[in-house]
């Protein structure tokens, strides 16, 4: 059975599967980069050098925003144009994205350097851990050409049918990046500065490995010259399928910076690295949500590419039950050892006696971010942006902000974390109906089509 056919004759449920897991490591690998950071540092640098962490995490968003907006879009048209046959489109939607991201993350180097005090201000950065988040801050700045072209070439290997070798992509990063933290942080004693080194050069690592794979042939991708011109129409469509994820990682990172601002304003350093606890573990509570959401993007893709949609509504609904099953489970993990995962990150008493509430607050109703998150991959998938727009600016901005500044007016420090749950349930109430409106449409377009 060839790719094509397997997209849209194999069986639904085994595909996900295969799609889903390395998707989900890969992204759990991914975002090993900052908290094994978090980790060595917490535990050998103290809470200051673990606050000034937490005050550069809005940075990673940045970078990633940049790379998911051109990884994202252009392997979600690849997908599209492969269903529908159209070949040379496919290999243009890599060259176009390969382009694009090298120079927005060299753009994006570039003012990060040159606007270092102003955007640690702006991040919420305190006097006390002023001086390690400015170490973290500059080194790991160097590193966005490499996470934005090890993320394209991740997607565009997944997109491709070879998902566990996409997985590799990332996964050599993260192992090179483990075994620098422990030789820089603790064996050499380098500190926050080892730390960022270590995190620079694993990128480089998954950025290299990618690039060799798509670059030698061993991808769908077809390399020539001509697929690195820039098209206009072609990079307008890529960043129209992609700023949905934009969105998301720019809103993330404007949340981070919200928090900071707010936790320092109610518990100083010590609730700045509770968030930075949070945060981290609600990385890996989404991630298998987050892996099923990119494991189902090139099977929706496909098939709304050839025509065949209620194939399209049968991958969401399995790929939702998946989801959210999963999710229930880690939830109830994450529940019942709040103490032992705030210990894990290097807290003390003083950061149990906030994190353990705030944990538990915050997850309250997290399994209901794994339709949310599918939600927003199925539209885009089918190359429609404006609803993963809408879903994504009303859970992680409109929704959520201002639930940020007025719960703690009434609630003290724990009304911060509840800002969080309120948003999702609401999100959640918006991607039903979005997502129900669209079935309609899709099952009325095939209907005329027999």
């Amino acid at each position: 059975m060839s790719q094509t056919e397997e997209f849209s004759q194999g069986k639904l449920f085994p595909m996900i599967v295969r799609y889903s897991v390395p998707a989900a490591i890969s992204l759990l690998i991914t975002a090993i980069y900052n908290i094994v950071d978090r980790i060595f540092v917490g535990n050998f640098c103290g809470t200051s050098a673990l606050a000034g962490l937490s005050v550069c995490f809005p940075l990673s968003f940045l970078m990633m925003a940049v790379a998911l907006t051109c990884s994202a879009g252009g392997a979600s048209l690849f997908s599209l144009f492969h269903g529908s046959g159209e070949t040379k489109d496919m290999s243009r939607s890599f060259g176009n994205s390969y382009l694009m991201v090298v120079v927005f993350e060299l753009v994006l180097t570039v003012l990060l350097l040159l606007l270092t005090d102003p955007i640690l201000q702006l991040f919420g950065v305190t006097e006390t851990c002023y001086v390690y988040a400015v170490e973290y801050y500059r080194i790991v700045a160097l590193g966005c050409i490499f996470q934005g072209i090890s993320q394209v070439c991740c997607d565009f290997v997944r997109v491709s049918g070879k998902p566990v070798m996409g997985m590799c992509v990332t996964g050599i990063g993260a192992v090179t990046n483990i075994i620098l933290d422990f030789l820089f942080v603790v064996v050499f004693d380098m500190g926050v500065q080892g730390a960022a080194v270590a995190t620079v050069i694993g990128q480089f690592c998954s950025a290299a490995f990618g690039s060799v794979l798509i670059f030698s042939g061993r991808t769908l991708v077809k390399i020539t010259g001509d697929i690195f011109r820039i098209r206009t129409g072609l990079a307008a469509r890529i960043i129209s399928c992609g700023f949905s994820f934009f969105i998301a990682q720019v809103a993330m990172g404007l949340i981070s910076l919200v928090y900071n601002g707010q936790l320092g304003k109610y518990g100083g350093d010590t609730a700045i690295s509770v968030y930075a606890v949070v945060s981290s573990v609600m990385t890996f509570v989404i991630m298998p949500a987050s892996g099923i959401s990119q494991g189902i993007q090139p099977i929706l893709g496909n098939n709304y590419g050839a025509g065949k949609y209620h194939r399209v509504m049968e991958t969401l609904g399995k790929a939702s039950v998946l989801s959210v099953g999963i999710t229930c489970v880690i939830w109830v993990g994450v529940l019942l050892f709040a103490r032992q995962l705030i210990f894990l990150f290097g807290g003390g008493e003083e950061m149990v006696a906030i994190g353990v509430s705030g944990l538990r607050i915050n997850f309250v109703i997290t399994p209901i971010l794994g339709f949310v998150m599918l939600a927003t991959t199925f539209f885009q998938s089918l190359g429609k942006p404006a609803p993963s727009i809408l879903i994504t600016a009303f859970r992680q901005i409109i929704f959520l902000i201002p639930f940020i500044y007025i719960l703690p007016v009434f609630l003290g420090i724990n009304g911060i974390f509840w800002a969080q749950p309120i948003s999702d349930a609401f999100a959640l109430v918006l991607s039903l109906g979005l997502t129900l409106r669209e079935r309609k449409t899709l099952y009325r377009m095939e209907a005329n089509a027999e």
